[in-house]
Parts: structure tokens; C-alpha cells; sequence
């Protein structure tokens, strides 16, 4: 099994939430005698057991610590681990940065007649700016917009053809005001959207195709989005994949990509890494890897989870796609625990309210939702006696608290 060279298991937000110091799990590969010296002398623990791999159980505040000496000795390892521990704060798109202290909501628009949830609009853009209009109203941030199903059994557009329908699209919805993500594996089609006014590219080839799309977005500035994914678009592997651990596999070819991103041009803000929920795996190893997606955190970079209806969903309810945006949020809410900021969704205002418990519960302070003044009062000295009338005797107040 190919490992990563650093892999970072967090504790879990309930942990870190009663005890601030709660270790991290921190794996590295190679450079074990260096990490053995620098370890001891911060005083810090390292296992060696595995023969290709050190593991290092620290608190975020030893992990600085830990960064800061491996970079001092030059070590691969320090400046990885610092790019978890100080991550992106905000993904940079073509004209705009979105801040990722808060859920961003991708709401889908499928210019097709064939989408496997059955949500598609067509070629009508008069259709598609209606949909988008709905899109934005129930809190969507972003509109991304795809011409071509990335179902293998539906058929390949042409890229002039894709190009011609998604530009056209494009430009209606950027001039009502929509930030607009493309999606699409072409680099004509990306081109063509990016020189619309589409503010990322949102490429579902995991770099099978090379990075032509990439290097588009890399030359309007734009944002792209690396999608794992197992073999080229649209195109089933003859044998199923075979994995020995999904996640650490997954984070060690987010890791190689990577590279190849930065090679073709792009940075780090511009990026968010999205697992490719039904992209070469089994429905038990997308259950995997959104159960453990917190991992995927390890490179410090936005995470974007593309899961909405998704199959994996029919395989633990038996419901159609049509019918799967309850356990859709369900997941999202999972996952915005685990650190992903970034949701691609059907059901925009469904996933607002799930993402907005799930940030309540998961992200905020302790107080944030205290009682004020004058919440207390509000029904004080109340008794079974006082409940004889169908309505309480004093309104409750706005923002109850009690």
C-alpha cells in the first residue's frame, strides 16, 4: 500500500471541544531518524514500529512546536505539518475569496435531459436562469453548472458542442449576478466557461486526462476543484478497484496530484480537494471515507463534498435519487464536524439548515448561544398550575434562551 507522506487523524470536535488538548495522530513516512532526534528533544513520543512509517500522538500546541524544529532541520515533514496546523482560511476563486468559517453551499444546475436524479434543466437557458434564481434564494453561494452527465452509460458530448451550450449559460447567469462554478473535465469547455465569467472549474477527472483543465483555471486565476477519482470520466473500470485502506490511499494520491496542480500553475487557496464520493469505489468505501474525511484535512486546504443523492445513499435506504436529500444532510452534517466547509448539493435550502445545526453544534463557542438578559425571567416561577389554558400566559420572547 503506497502511503502519503504525512497523514493527520484529528480527534473528533467533541473531543477538542472537552479537552483542548486532545492528541492528534500524526503519520509520517520516511525521515525516521530525524523525527526520532527531533522528538526526543522536544520530549515528545514517536512510535517506530511499522518499518515505513513513524507515528506521533501530540497536541496541537506540541505539534507547533514539532513543525517549527523539522523545518528548522530542513525536514520535508515540518512544512507539510505546517500547512495542516496554519490551514486556508479562504478559497480563492477568480474574482472573489469565500471565507470558510461558514458552510459554502454549491447548488447543482444540470443543462441536460439525463441527470440520474432527474433534475436537469436542458438546453433552455431561460430555464436555467429560473432554476439558478431558485438556487440563490434558498442560500446557494455558488451555481455549478454542467453540460455533460458523468454517467459512464450516457453519451460523450463533442467539446465544441459542450463548450458552445455551457458558455452561453454562463454568461446569462454571471450577468444576473451568480457566481458560477463549471463543471466539467474539458479544457475547451473550461475555457470557454472561465472567459464567460465562471469563477472556478470544478473537474471531476482527478488529473486522468493531464492537467490542461487545471492550467486554464491556473491562467484566468480561477479556483479548481481536484476530484479523486480511479480512471478517466465516464468510463468503468473492467475490474473493481481494490484497496487495502481507502483513506490512506486516497491521501496519498490527493498528495501526488497536488503536486502535479502546482506544477501546472495553481496555489494552494485556489484548490479544494473533494474525495469523489462514487468515483471508483464501492458504496462501503464512500461510507469509509466520509466516516474518516476529516484525514483529507492533513494538506490544510478547503474540503468539498459532492455527495448529494448519490448511490451509496440508495444502498443503505433502498430510496430512488430523488428521494435521498434527508440522509444528503444527514451526511453533510457528519462531514461539517469533520472540517469539510464546501457542500454540492440538490436540496439547497434543506442543506442551509442542516449545515447551520451542524455548525452550532460543531464549530461554535460555548456561549454563543447563552440566555440574555431578560430570557430568564420569561415564564420564572411557572408550576403544572400555571398550565390549565391551551396558551402560555406571556409570549415567549425572540432568541428564547430558557
Amino acid at each position: 500500500m503506497r502511503r502519503p507522506r504525512l497523514r493527520v487523524v484529528p480527534p473528533g470536535a467533541g473531543m477538542l471541544a472537552a479537552e483542548p488538548e486532545a492528541p492528534f495522530i500524526v503519520h509520517v513516512a520516511g525521515e525516521r531518524e530525524l523525527l526520532q532526534a527531533v522528538t526526543s528533544a522536544l520530549g515528545l513520543g514517536v512510535d517506530l514500529r511499522q518499518e515505513d512509517e513513524a507515528v506521533v500522538a501530540a497536541s496541537r500546541r506540541d505539534l507547533e512546536r514539532l513543525a517549527t524544529a523539522l523545518e528548522v532541520e530542513g525536514a520535508e515533514a515540518g512544512r507539510r505539518l505546517r500547512a495542516f496546523l496554519w490551514p486556508v482560511r479562504g478559497w480563492r476563486l477568480r474574482t472573489r475569496v469565500l471565507p470558510l468559517e461558514r458552510a459554502v453551499v454549491m447548488g447543482i444546475l444540470n443543462l441536460t435531459d439525463d441527470s440520474f436524479s432527474g433534475d436537469g434543466v436542458g438546453r433552455d437557458v431561460a430555464a436555467a436562469l429560473r432554476a439558478a434564481e431558485s438556487l440563490r434564494a434558498a442560500g446557494a453561494d455558488l451555481i455549478d453548472v454542467g453540460a455533460e452527465s458523468a454517467r459512464a452509460d450516457r453519451p460523450v458530448l463533442e467539446p465544441a458542442q459542450e463548450a458552445e451550450i455551457v458558455a452561453r449559460a454562463v454568461e446569462a447567469l454571471v450577468r444576473e449576478g451568480h457566481a458560477v462554478s463549471s463543471d466539467t473535465y474539458k479544457p475547451e469547455v473550461a475555457r470557454a466557461a472561465l472567459a464567460a465569467g465562471a469563477e472556478l472549474v470544478n473537474d471531476i477527472s482527478g488529473l486522468t486526462l493531464g492537467t490542461r483543465a487545471a492550467a486554464e483555471a491556473a491562467r484566468a486565476g480561477a479556483g479548481y476543484v481536484l476530484n479523486y477519482s480511479y480512471s478517466v470520466p465516464k468510463r468503468r473500470p473492467d475490474s473493481p478497484p481494490v484497496y487495502e485502506d481507502v483513506v490512506t490511499e486516497t491521501v496519498a494520491w490527493m498528495e501526488e496530484r497536488l503536486e502535479m496542480l502546482w506544477e501546472a500553475g495553481l496555489e494552494r487557496e485556489q484548490v479544494a480537494i473533494d474525495p469523489g464520493i462514487a468515483f471508483g469505489k464501492s458504496h462501503d468505501e464512500d461510507l469509509q471515507m466520509i466516516r474518516r474525511i476529516g484525514e483529507l484535512g492533513t494538506f490544510g486546504m478547503p474540503l468539498l463534498l459532492a455527495h448529494s443523492r448519490k448511490n451509496f445513499i440508495g444502498s443503505v435506504g433502498g430510496l430512488p435519487p430523488a428521494e435521498r436529500d434527508l440522509e444528503t444532510h444527514v451526511v453533510s452534517a457528519l462531514a461539517f464536524a469533520q472540517g469539510v466547509r464546501i457542500f454540492r448539493v440538490h436540496d439547497v435550502a434543506g442543506a442551509r439548515r442542516a449545515l447551520e445545526m451542524a455548525a452550532a453544534v460543531a464549530a461554535r463557542e460555548a456561549g454563543a448561544f447563552a440566555p440574555g438578559e431578560g430570557s430568564w425571567p420569561w415564564r420564572a416561577g411557572a408550576s403544572a398550575a400555571h398550565m390549565t389554558r391551551a396558551e402560555p400566559a406571556i409570549a415567549p420572547p425572540p432568541g428564547q434562551r430558557w
